[in-house]
């Protein structure tokens, strides 16, 4: 039996954060949804205005609603 490769992102979260994902995020595949087109709009901003893109990100003055679009879409549908 050959195990196909399936890269990964791995990074540590709070165990707040965990908790929180847990609880919210608790359907099969709904984190790799998610979390998937998030890090598409991230990468794309990222590959369109570079290192300011990620110091914008990074400064916390902006929130991450602000910038990355399907959260910002997801903001004013919820809004509705």
């Amino acid at each position: 039996m050959t195990a196909e490769y399936k890269p990964r992102f791995s990074f540590e979260v709070t165990e707040e954060q965990k908790q929180r994902a847990d609880r919210l995020l608790d359907t099969y595949g709904l984190r790799k949804a998610i979390f998937g087109r998030i890090l598409n709009d991230v990468l794309d901003l990222i590959e369109d205005y570079g290192g300011v893109a990620i110091g914008v990100m990074m400064s916390g003055k902006a929130k991450p609603k602000d910038i990355i679009p399907s959260m910002k879409q997801a903001e004013e549908v919820g809004k509705k």
